[in-house]
């Protein structure tokens, strides 16, 4: 199995899968800069140092939610639908490896017992004003 694994379909992209060990050297970002969420990783050797910075306030549109899921310990089975629920993509995750959902649906099913960290954007509306549920009536 891949250590990276971009779920596309049509150009565009859904998922990325980012299994633990992934090399990096320097800095590795695994989105495209025009992506709606960025992450990337980083290894820097013991005396480096980021020069203090903020970041310029941009006006950006956001059309939907991308999530982003850290496995901290325990295994998970990952289902990545597209627009229309056709399964694109199933991957079991364990402990350091990382997702991120960009479009389509998805789902997630815990084969051990799990710790994971969500991070996505905000204010958020909850669940009833943010998710389109598969099974909803």
């Amino acid at each position: 199995m891949s250590t990276v694994n971009t779920v596309s379909k049509a150009g565009r992209t859904y998922a990325i899968f980012v299994h633990s060990g992934v090399p990096i050297e320097g800095t590795r970002f695994f989105t495209q800069n025009e992506d709606l969420f960025q992450v990337g990783m980083f290894e820097r050797p013991m005396g480096y140092s980021v020069r203090p910075h903020q970041h310029t306030e941009q006006d950006v549109q956001i059309h939907t939610f991308a999530e982003f899921l850290y496995i901290e310990r325990g295994k998970v089975r990952v289902t990545v639908f597209d627009d229309a629920w056709e399964v694109l993509a199933e991957e079991d995750m364990e402990a350091g490896s990382f997702l991120l959902f960009l479009s389509g649906g998805h789902a997630l099913t815990v084969l051990e017992p799990a710790r994971i960290l969500e991070v996505k954007q905000g204010p958020y509306p909850g669940d009833g004003d943010a998710k389109i549920f598969r099974d909803a009536p």
